[in-house]
C-alpha cells in the first residue's frame, strides 16, 4: 500500500560557507561514498578480512611439499700434542669442511592437518560473511548519521520558530502590562516559557553540533551541507506483509546469523584436528648432501655427495595428556560457539520484529502526526487571535505554542523514523545493498527550498555573542 504524507521540513541542510557562494548539497550516497573511503570502522573490517583469509593458504602449505637448503662452513685446528704414532706427534694443522643439504619433505597422510584444511575453508566462508556484515553496518551507519543530524536540523528549526513565537507573545505581554492591560503573572509566564524554550534551543544545538560531528567520524570532515527530504515522500508498507516470512528471510540471509554458522563449523574441524594428535603420521622425506673438505694430518681432501630417502612414520604414544586435553577444551568451545549462533539467531529475530514493527507503526505515526501538526497551527493562530481580542488568556497561548513545538518534532522523527526501520528492516533480513540506499537517496530533494545553518552552529563563542545580543 502506497500513502502520500506532506512534510513539514524540505530541501537543503546547509553549513553555510560565506566565501564560497552557493553550495552544492551532499546526498546520502555521496555522504556514503565519502565513508567508504575514510570509515575507520569499516577500513579495520576490511583489513582484519584481507588478514583473516591468510588462513586458507597457511592450512594448505601443511599439505604441500616444503623444501630447505642449508649451506654451513667450519674451520677446525687440530693440535697434536701427543701421539703412538710418531709422524702425528706435536703436529699442528687447520682444515675446513663445507656442508650443502637440500631437502624436500612432503606429507603423506596427516589427520590433522587435513581437518586444519577443512577448518580453513570454512574459516575463510565466516569471514566472507563477516566483511559482508561490515558493509551492511557502514550503509545503516551512515543513514542513521546521515539522518539523525537532518532530525536535529528540523529539531533546530522548530526550537528557533518556538523561540521567535514566544519572544513576540512575551514583548506583547510585557506591552500589555506596561498599559494596564495584563497581570503580572502573565507577564511571568510568558518569560518562564520564553526562556525554557531559549534552554531547550542549546540543548537542541548541541545535539546537533554532535551529530555532524558523528558524520565526520565517518567522513573524515563535517559536511558543507545535506540534502533533506522533500515536502512529499511515499510510505510503502513492507513487502512481504507478514513478519514471520522476513524473520525466516533473517535466518538464511543475515551475515552475522552465517557467520557464527560458520564459526560453529570451524570449531568443529578444531576438534577433529586436535584428535589428530592420537593418529600415526607419514612423511616422505628426500635429502641431498655435498660436503668438502681440505686435507688434514689425518686424510686428504675429499668431495662427498649423498643422497637418502626416507619414509618416516610417527605414532604418537603418550604427551602427559595433553592430546586428551586439547580435545575436550576444543569439544567446550565448539559447544560455545553453538551456543553462540543460537543467540545471535534469536538476536536477529528480535531485530526482525522490532524493525517491521517500526515501520508498520512509522507510517501510522506519520499520518496521525501530520493532521496533529496541522491542527496546532491552526490552534496557535486561533488562541493568539482570541487573546489579542481579550477572549482567552496568555497561558493558553504559552501551551499552545509548547504543544506545537513537540509535535513538529514528533512528525519530523516520525518521518525520519520509517526511513531507518525499512533499512533496519533490510539490514535484519541481511539484504540492505547500494540499491536500497538510493532508492531512500531519491527521496531527498535538492530543488525544495534551502534553509542555511552557518558556521555558527559548530562556533560557540559567536552563538554565545548572538544569543546575549538577543537578550
Amino acid at each position: 500500500m502506497r500513502k502520500d504524507v506532506k512534510g513539514v521540513i524540505a530541501g537543503a541542510f546547509l553549513l553555510g560557507n560565506a566565501v564560497s557562494g552557493v553550495a552544492v548539497a551532499e546526498n546520502l550516497l555521496q555522504v556514503y561514498e565519502m565513508a567508504l573511503e575514510h570509515d575507520p570502522t569499516f577500513q579495520s573490517g576490511f583489513h582484519e578480512h584481507e588478514a583473516s583469509k591468510e588462513i586458507y593458504s597457511q592450512a594448505k602449505a601443511l599439505l604441500l611439499p616444503t623444501i630447505k637448503f642449508d649451506y654451513s662452513t667450519t674451520d677446525t685446528s687440530v693440535t697434536i700434542n701427543q701421539s703412538d704414532n710418531p709422524a702425528f706427534d706435536r703436529t699442528a694443522d687447520s682444515y675446513t669442511a663445507d656442508n650443502m643439504t637440500l631437502s624436500l619433505t612432503q606429507s603423506v597422510y596427516s589427520f590433522s592437518n587435513w581437518a586444519y584444511f577443512k577448518q580453513a575453508k570454512e574459516d575463510v566462508k565466516r569471514v566472507a560473511s563477516e566483511l559482508e556484515d561490515v558493509k551492511q553496518d557502514l550503509f545503516m551507519r551512515v543513514s542513521e548519521g546521515y539522518f539523525s543530524a537532518l532530525r536535529e536540523y528540523d529539531n533546530y528549526r522548530s526550537v528557533k520558530s518556538e523561540v521567535t513565537s514566544l519572544q513576540k507573545h512575551y514583548e506583547l505581554v510585557q506591552q500589555q502590562r506596561e498599559d494596564g492591560l495584563a497581570r503580572i503573572t502573565d507577564e511571568l509566564d510568558a518569560q518562564a516559557r520564553f526562556m525554557q524554550a531559549k534552554a531547550r534551543e542549546v540543548e537542541i544545538r548541541n545535539a546537533l553540533k554532535d551529530a555532524l560531528q558523528g558524520l565526520k567520524e565517518m567522513t573524515g570532515q563535517v559536511p558543507t551541507s545535506l540534502v533533506g527530504l522533500g515536502l512529499d515522500m511515499n510510505l510503502v508498507e513492507p513487502t512481504p506483509a507478514y513478519p514471520e516470512e522476513w524473520v525466516e528471510k533473517s535466518r538464511e540471509h543475515n551475515p552475522l546469523v552465517i557467520a557464527k554458522r560458520y564459526a560453529s563449523a570451524v570449531a568443529w574441524q578444531e576438534v577433529r584436528r586436535q584428535k589428530g594428535g592420537h593418529y600415526p603420521t607419514l612423511d616422505l622425506v628426500y635429502t641431498t648432501n655435498q660436503r668438502v673438505t681440505t686435507g688434514s694430518v689425518f686424510d686428504g681432501a675429499n668431495d662427498i655427495d649423498t643422497e637418502d630417502l626416507l619414509l618416516k612414520l610417527t605414532v604418537p604414544i603418550y604427551a602427559g595428556g595433553a592430546v586428551s586435553s586439547k580435545v575436550r577444551e576444543a569439544v567446550e568451545l565448539h559447544n560455545k560457539a553453538q551456543d553462540e549462533l543460537r543467540i545471535e539467531w534469536l538476536a536477529t529475530e528480535r531485530e526482525t520484529y522490532a524493525a517491521f514493527d517500526g515501520v508498520v507503526g512509522s507510517i501510522a505515526k506519520v499520518e496521525a502526526l501530520q493532521n496533529s501538526v496541522d491542527a496546532y497551527e491552526l490552534g496557535v493562530e486561533a488562541k493568539r487571535t482570541a487573546y489579542e481580542s481579550g477572549l482567552t488568556s496568555s497561558l493558553s497561548v504559552l501551551d499552545a505554542e509548547r504543544d506545537l513545538f513537540f509535535a513538529r518534532t514528533d512528525f519530523s522523527s516520525a518521518r525520519y523514523d520509517y526511513l531507518i526501520n525499512t533499512l533496519r528492516l533490510k539490514r535484519a533480513v541481511g539484504l540492505l545493498t547500494l540499491a536500497d540506499l538510493k532508492q531512500v537517496n531519491n527521496m531527498l530533494s535538492g530543488n525544495e527550498q534551502a534553509f542555511e545553518i552557518t558556521a555558527n552552529v559548530m562556533d560557540s563563542r559567536t552563538y554565545r555573542a548572538r544569543n546575549q545580543a538577543a537578550r
